[in-house]
């Protein structure tokens, strides 16, 4: 994606507080935000449970674009009353660049997506719980990857839902 070639990365480190000293000024030179969040597998499970917010918000947002183009209402007008309120988001803004806009600037495929819902799955299942949120949305991402859409960035996931309100 752009954001890496750029070094705009959020950088998740974990493990001895030395070593990570020792590599900072590289990871800072990778990111914008160098993260160290304690021992080792914290970094990894922060990353999966930012994807999983990350990845749901978007289908959610898709969803309520399809619906609501369904009813009738304008897609410009329902993001400028959604991103006057508290659901505004950068994801909010990626899913209008696509839903209202037509333009795919994510940068991350829905079967890219599904996959790291799958390790979050993975994760809670280890951890003796269950996500149904997250259930969910990767039953919903598989079914617009075998729909064809696998390649396309997230929110083209607007167009599997779009044919279900139909």
């Amino acid at each position: 994606p752009a954001h890496a070639k750029d070094g705009l990365l959020n950088i998740m480190a974990a493990g001895d507080m030395d070593t990570f000293n020792k590599v900072k000024p590289v990871l800072d030179e990778q990111g914008e935000n160098v993260f160290h969040l304690g021992a080792l597998g914290s970094g990894h499970v922060t990353k999966l449970v930012n994807n999983f917010m990350g990845m749901t918000t978007v289908a959610t947002m898709s969803q309520a674009f399809a619906v609501a183009q369904r009813a009738g209402v304008d897609g410009q007008q329902l993001f400028d009353i959604m991103s006057a309120g508290p659901s505004n988001s950068p994801f909010m803004q990626f899913c209008k660049f696509y839903a209202v806009d037509g333009e795919e600037k994510l940068g991350f495929s829905v079967a890219n997506a599904n996959k790291d819902l799958g390790y979050f799955l993975e994760m809670v299942s280890d951890l003796g719980t269950e996500s149904l949120i997250a259930e969910g949305t990767s039953k919903s991402l598989q079914a617009a990857v075998d729909a064809g859409l696998g390649q396309n960035d997230v929110p083209v996931i607007f167009d599997y839902f779009a044919k279900l309100e139909k």
